[in-house]
């Protein structure tokens, strides 16, 4: 499955199709877009810390990625191990597994998109960009970049605390006074 889907995104090759997916690698390298909105948006007091909070998801995400999991897997790349493999951007020096533009982007996206919400449409199709550009490009296998978006979920996750819990539209109404008798308790008979 690997192979073959790597084998139909990284062959199917156009002029416009290379330079958009030279492109989205590009913003997608280091994380730049999100880090890049992140300081733009942390000029404005009220969105500063959910700002430093995409920061720190990329950031986390990078080190993990790249720090951590690549030199354990040290996975070869497609182009080195493909004779048919295009590769169309530089020649990556670390491993392939997992792929760390897909894991800042997935990262990048959903942190972003907590800090600019009305932008999600914007962010989620850059980051699906960013991502299949890996495999387009020749750089990563489709279960990096899988991998990659899976790990970058999973940070920026923990990064924004975990899944938002609102508040329930039915609160718990004292419906009695401290020392008065509950009139929700079933009444006993003495004998």
């Amino acid at each position: 499955m690997d192979l073959s889907l790597f084998s139909f995104i990284n062959g199917t090759h156009t002029p416009w199709a290379d330079e958009l997916m030279l492109l989205a690698s590009a913003v997608g390298r280091g994380g730049f877009v999100w880090i890049a909105t992140a300081i733009i948006a942390a000029v404005f007091p009220r969105l500063r810390m959910a700002a430093w909070r995409v920061i720190l998801s990329v950031a986390l995400t990078f080190l993990l990625v790249d720090g951590v999991i690549k030199p354990i897997v040290h996975r070869e790349r497609p182009f080195q191990v493909l004779p048919g493999a295009r590769l169309i951007d530089t020649r990556p020096l670390t491993g392939s597994f997992p792929s760390g533009h897909a894991a800042s982007a997935a990262a990048g996206a959903l942190s972003v998109g907590r800090l600019l919400p009305a932008a999600r449409i914007v962010w989620w199709p850059l980051a699906i960009a960013i991502a299949v550009s890996r495999i387009y490009v020749g750089a990563h296998w489709p279960s990096d970049v899988l991998a990659g978006a899976l790990i970058g979920l999973a940070m920026g996750w923990f990064v924004l605390g975990g899944r938002r819990i609102r508040p329930s539209a039915r609160r718990y109404r004292p419906t009695h006074m401290a020392g008065a008798p509950d009139p929700n308790a079933t009444a006993t008979v003495a004998p």
